[in-house]
Parts: structure tokens; C-alpha cells; sequence
């Protein structure tokens, strides 16, 4: 369903206070689908909101083929002719 519904600064901030009634909070997300800008709007407000939900973990984990065997439970082949055959 395409939207008709243009950017409208005081329905995004309503939806964003959450004091729009279900109707308009339905169609101003057809308008969220299809409109970059809104979409950023909201994503950069609830990323403020919410700082924590959005950090990325900078340092990997390391984690022992061992570890791994057992999460996936699938061994890998310790030669490569085990390799060749598996």
C-alpha cells in the first residue's frame, strides 16, 4: 500500500511522544515505509532514546575451535584427510 501521507513534523513528533490513536500511528508507518527521511528521523530518536541498544562490541571475542565444536555440534576434521573424506 503506497501512502499518500506527506512529512509532517507534528505527526512524527506525536508519534514519537506515542500520542497518536492506532489509526494515525498505522498510516503515518505506511508514510515511515517509504519515506528515508521519517525512517531517519525516528531511528536517530530512538538511538538517542536508547544509546545502549546501538553500541557495537569494537573488541571481537575470541573463541576456541573447541567452543565452537561444541556450541555447533559439529566437530571440524583435525587432518586434512579427515577434510577429504568428511
Amino acid at each position: 500500500m503506497i501512502s499518500t501521507l506527506t512529512c509532517n513534523r507534528s505527526l512524527l513528533l506525536d508519534f514519537l511522544g506515542n500520542r497518536l490513536d492506532l489509526d494515525d500511528k498505522l498510516e503515518f508507518l505506511d508514510h515511515v515505509q517509504e519515506c528515508k527521511r521519517c525512517w531517519g528521523e525516528i531511528y536517530a530518536a530512538r538511538k538517542n532514546e536508547h544509546p545502549h541498544y546501538y553500541k557495537t562490541n569494537k573488541s571481537p571475542k575470541k573463541v576456541s575451535q573447541k567452543e565452537l565444536d561444541h556450541l555447533t555440534g559439529v566437530p571440524r576434521p583435525e587432518s586434512e584427510e579427515e577434510q577429504v573424506l568428511a
